[in-house]
């Protein structure tokens, strides 16, 4: 059988519904094609292999072992640290990591350059689709809809809140939705209905991203959702859920502490799926939702969030990880959760196989001459 990493955790403020999303993977991969070595990164940063688990039980931190990553002739493989310990090669990482380095492409990176699949978008389309301001300007740069916005630097809201605050006002007319760039699940992001309060939430999220997103706030409006995917070189869409909110924007609370705890993760939180919405705005969320998916060069599976107002569609963000890695959006259309997370493994293998073909090697006797010194 072939092994593969499970890893998840991270230095994030989604870390707890990390550890979900990756024991929701344990539970359900399929045990007779892969054996699992789970990695669980704290939130200091160490990455730790854990003792066996088949459920959530068998989750017991305290027991993890610290180890290294590395490859050699014979591929890319982990190691136990200190002295002797044995390699164990890998077949490919499953990724079920939320914000963070984890999701935003430098745990990506590192996987990247060392041959090993996972099933995430690159380090190229995470930095993206992890930058709010960033994919906003994909979206406008390929005519795909999205609300008006403008962004500031923390340091630009930090040296002249007020300055800042009227140069919003100006592209923008109140309510104003304050987000930070970097964050999900909706954490730190507020309406402001007046100047004060524009200032206050502006002031909050300089002190915990380095960059905000400021965008118009419309009412009265619907959100949906679809999850993406490419398996066998096809961009395939899910089922489109309507989530049902009980906050003004749907809030972290919605999505993971009003649920049930039985199921966990996002996949517990209120929704109606399918949602009952026209074929017309059915096909304009599958068309846009593709579109956006290859313009962001997204790889792998990821969830598109939709606003939807006074028959006007606007995309808010593309999740590169998503919570519970929206199973329960492919379950509705028919694929178990086992079967998602071998076809995200076997895809991965694919395109990292095929990125390892475009390798270009350039040879040149320039070395030779620089240490011979000629």
């Amino acid at each position: 059988m072939m092994n593969i990493l499970v890893m998840f955790g991270g230095i994030s403020a989604e870390h707890e519904v990390s550890v979900i999303s990756g024991l929701q993977v344990l539970e359900s991969i399929d045990r007779n094609k892969y054996t699992t070595h789970p990695i669980y990164q704290t939130r200091d940063g160490e990455f730790l292999l854990l003792p066996k688990i088949t459920t959530r039980k068998d989750f017991r931190p305290r027991n993890g072992v610290v180890v290294s990553f590395g490859r050699d002739k014979k591929g890319p493989f982990i190691r136990k640290a200190g002295i002797g310990g044995r390699k164990i090669y890998i077949y490919a990482s499953f990724m079920a990591f939320h914000g963070g380095p984890g999701e935003d492409g430098r745990i990506q990176g590192l996987l990247e350059s060392l041959e090993l699949p996972h099933t995430s978008p690159s380090a190229e389309s995470s930095a993206i689709t992890m930058n709010k301001s960033l994919t906003k300007e994909v979206f406008l740069q390929n005519n795909l809809p999205a609300l008006k916005s403008v962004s500031f630097t923390d340091e630009d809201v930090k040296l002249n809140l007020e300055r800042s605050s009227k140069n919003a006002m100006k592209e923008l007319s109140l309510p104003i939705i304050v987000k930070p760039s970097h964050l999900g699940s909706s954490i730190g992001i507020n309406i402001a209905k007046d100047e004060t309060e524009l200032q206050r939430f502006m002031l909050s999220a300089a002190m915990i991203d380095k960059e905000i997103l400021l965008e118009k706030c419309i009412s009265n409006f619907k959100e949906y959702n679809c999850a993406v995917r490419k398996v066998n070189g096809q961009i395939e869409v899910s089922q489109i859920e309507k989530p049902l909110g009980k906050d003004e924007i749907l809030s972290f609370a919605d999505k993971y502490q009003r649920g049930g705890k039985k199921t966990g993760g996002m996949a517990s939180s209120s929704r109606e799926i399918p949602a009952k919405i026209s074929d017309q705005l059915r096909d304009s969320i599958v068309a846009t939702a593709k579109k956006a998916y290859s313009a962001c060069r997204c790889e792998s599976m990821v969830r598109i969030d939709f606003m939807y107002h006074e028959n006007e569609l606007f995309i808010t963000e593309i999740n590169s990880i998503p919570g519970s890695l929206a199973f329960y959006l492919w379950e509705a259309s028919g694929i178990t959760f086992r079967q998602q997370i071998t076809d995200l493994i076997e895809q991965a293998v694919i395109d990292s196989e095929d990125n390892r073909k475009k390798r270009l090697e350039y040879k040149t006797d320039i070395i030779q001459k620089f240490v011979s010194g000629n």
